[in-house]
């Protein structure tokens, strides 16, 4: 490993380190007792980084999708982590600590990827060292020391991304294979990676020959997955129909959805809840923004995949855990870390405020309250 990825290694691993003792630590003062979840692990440290979706993830990795009880509505939730989880489950003692393994490593490896990114992307290292740290230091952070495809998704997304700059297109078909098993966003990827190498062909002059067919990768992996939920359940939008089911997801006007978005926080419970949704509504927007910035940029690529990434939401009727999702708007780091090397003072506000949110998304997981 060169010396620019053992430097993020380091500051991922430190940074990880931090979250999880603050979990702990926060939920052992706070009094958090033992999980009553059919599927918590049973032990009290580890459940601490097991929650929500986790307990989907661990159902699917021990009984598979589908059971003669339950036919709906684990199939919202895309094959690789849970696969990669059940093949770890033997050898670490339960899918529980196969998936908070699997995510601290991928975790680590997302990092060292990105490493590789900022050097292509930025000239200064001061610049490219500052958004490594914004992506270790992201609001959601804490999604990555926890039973979630966060982190898996991340380093195959980024990996990619990385094999793509550098024209290693087979490399970057097999990152996005990856992406595209772990999130429904790895399709949105591909559509980035297919505009970043249409612009590298323009550029080049030359003939793609064989490595112009690196697509099949990624559409293999789609296409299984589609082909098992149609064998499965009959149904090609099998994966659409359980969010709409389980999660009453349904698409909508962005007009609509924002008017939906202002009811969600108006109606909130509590006060928790309320700013909890307030932030899902600050991310959005910040997407948009980050959106328009990259277009404006003729950032062609990374513009491929944001407006798919950040429309998806936008035109929802369900906007929670769009913070988790930022956390995978990477060209975010790299334009926030160029843009302090102009305005010092925008280095210490990204900072302060990504500290800020995370501290409040960390004790809310920490003490069980709804976060992303």
């Amino acid at each position: 490993m060169s010396s620019p990825g053992r430097s993020a290694a380091t500051i991922w691993a430190i940074t990880r380190a931090g979250l999880v003792a603050l979990v702990l630590l926060i939920a052992a003062f706070a009094g958090i007792p033992g999980e009553t979840h059919p599927w918590r692990d049973g032990r009290w440290w580890l459940d601490r980084f097991s929650y929500f979706d986790s307990y989907h993830f661990v159902r699917i990795a021990t009984e598979g999708y589908f059971t003669p009880a339950r036919s709906c509505c684990d199939q919202a939730y895309f094959p690789g982590y849970p696969l990669a989880m059940r093949a770890a489950a033997p050898a670490l003692s339960g899918p529980t600590l196969a998936g908070w393994i699997i995510a601290l490593v991928a975790g680590a490896l997302a990092a060292v990827a990105f490493s590789g990114v900022a050097r292509q992307s930025l000239s200064a290292p001061r610049a490219q060292r500052r958004a490594l740290w914004l992506l270790a230091l992201a609001p959601a952070g804490v999604f990555t020391v926890a039973v979630y495809s966060e982190s898996l998704f991340l380093a195959a997304a980024l990996g990619a991304w990385w094999a793509g700059l550098r024209q290693r297109w087979w490399l970057a078909g097999l990152g996005a294979a990856l992406a595209v098993s772990t999130r429904v966003t790895g399709i949105f990827l591909v559509l980035g990676l297919l505009v970043m190498y249409a612009v590298s062909l323009r550029q080049s002059r030359r003939w793609p020959g064989v490595q112009v067919l690196w697509p099949i990768l990624p559409a293999l992996a789609l296409g299984g997955w589609l082909a098992w939920l149609r064998l499965r359940t009959g149904s090609w939008d099998a994966y659409r129909e359980a969010q709409a089911i389980g999660w009453k997801r349904s698409t909508m006007a962005p007009w609509d959805a924002l008017v939906h978005q202002f009811g969600q926080i108006s109606g909130a419970g509590d006060g928790w809840l309320q700013v909890s949704r307030s932030i899902d509504l600050l991310a959005v927007v910040g997407g948009v923004v980050l959106t328009v910035i990259v277009l404006a940029r003729h950032r062609w690529a990374e513009a491929a995949y944001l407006i798919p990434s950040v429309g998806v939401i936008l035109t929802g009727s369900v906007w929670e855990s769009a913070p988790r999702y930022a956390l995978a708007w990477f060209p975010a780091y790299l334009i926030l870390a160029e843009a302090a090397e102009r305005r010092r003072w925008l280095w210490w506000l990204t900072v302060g405020i990504s500290l800020l949110l995370g501290a409040f998304m960390v004790y809310g997981w920490a003490t069980r309250r709804w976060v992303a």
